[in-house]
Formats: structure tokens, sequence, C-alpha cells
């Protein structure tokens, strides 16, 4: 808005914003920030499906290393239907494993026995579905350490890393309560844990049980 002054000058004169127009912008400002937040909430809740998926590719890797370093078998495990998850070595059953008697009464209490704080998966998220191949090396293993249960959990059949450098072929899904999970899938020959795309939760339930 303009005004003249007493020299015959024009300068502008601001105007101050009213309460309506005030009001307005802030109910532009709500509506947009409502249309906005489902996005946003989906978005955050995409991210922590994938940080999850690939928080489990790292402990499986980690597990391949840590069994070669030591030369001693290790396994994970999780918790179908939650959070947790756990890895550990498997005392003793290296010499069970090589035993051509397959005295079974050679092996050794697994260390998932002592009791500990197990980690577990990003908020949100949890573990939906997977398994592992019971080859005959691991038959013993896998039946003795689910015959020991633990910490009141569900725990999965256990996921074992051998020191020469292969492990059970497995796969994991990963996903949260809104559809939407993400597939890591071991190679047995290798160890090698590969992680998927994020997709559909019944589409990844299913696929075939193991990778090629």
């Amino acid at each position: 808005m303009q005004r003249t002054t007493d020299d015959g000058r024009r300068t502008l004169e601001r105007r101050a914003y009213t309460l309506m127009e005030l009001l307005l912008v802030l109910a532009i400002i709500v509506i947009a920030a409502a249309a906005v937040a489902p996005s946003l909430r989906g978005t955050m809740r995409h991210a922590a499906v994938k940080s999850a998926a690939s928080t489990v590719r790292a402990e499986l890797t980690r597990a391949h290393v840590m069994a070669m370093r030591t030369g001693r078998i290790h396994m994970f495990q999780y918790e179908l239907g939650g959070t947790k998850y756990k890895l550990e070595p498997y005392i003793g059953a290296d010499d069970a494993l090589e035993s051509k008697d397959g005295d079974t009464a050679s092996v050794a209490t697994p260390t998932h026995g002592h009791q500990m704080k197990e980690p577990t998966l990003p908020e949100g998220t949890k573990f939906v579905a997977g398994d592992a191949a019971m080859e005959s090396r691991a038959q013993r293993i896998g039946d003795d350490v689910m015959s020991m249960g633990g910490s009141g959990a569900s725990w999965s059949r256990p996921i074992l890393f051998y020191p020469d450098g292969s492990s059970s072929d497995a796969f994991i899904v990963v996903g949260n309560d809104y559809n939407a999970g993400v597939r890591v899938d071991l190679r047995g020959l290798t160890a090698a844990a590969k992680m998927g795309q994020l997709s559909d939760l019944k589409k990844l339930e299913s696929e075939q049980l193991f990778a090629k």
C-alpha cells in the first residue's frame, strides 16, 4: 500500500497480517502435514525393515568369519515371531561330527544354555519366517540345540557355520505388521548371505525354501 508524505514523496506502508490470514496459513500447513504424514510413516517403516535385514546379513557374515577364525562351529538362532537373535559357538560339536560311531554322548552342552541378554532387531520389525536345511552333519547338533530350548522364546532351528567356510543352507524373512518384508538367503557352500529387495510378505513366504 502506498501513501504520500508532506513533501510529496511516495512511500510503501507495510500492512500487518490479520488474525484471519494467520489462521488460514496455519490451516494450510496442518492440512499439508496430514497429507504427507502417512507417506512419511510408510517410508520410516520400510527403512526399519531394510535395517533389520541388513543387521541379519551382517550377523550371518560375522558368524561365518568367527567360525573360520576360531576353528569352532558357530550357530545363529532367532526368535520366530519375535525380535531376539543370538550368535554363539557350539562347544564340543566338532568331535561329535567327526566320530565314526556317531556317539552323541560326546556332544558337550551348547553355550546357548547360559543366561545372557540377546540383541534385538530394530523397533517395529520382527522375524517373520525362515528355515535351515539339516544335512547329515548338522542333524545331531540341530536336534540337541532344539531340545535345550532357551530363555522361554520360540527359537528357530540353528543355522550352523563351519570352520571350513561352509554353512547351512538357510533363509530368513524379516518384516513388520504392515505386510512389508525383506528376505535374506544364505548359501551353504560359500556361506554368502544375500539380502533381497523390500517386498510383499505373502510373496516372500510363497517363494522356494532355499536359494539355488
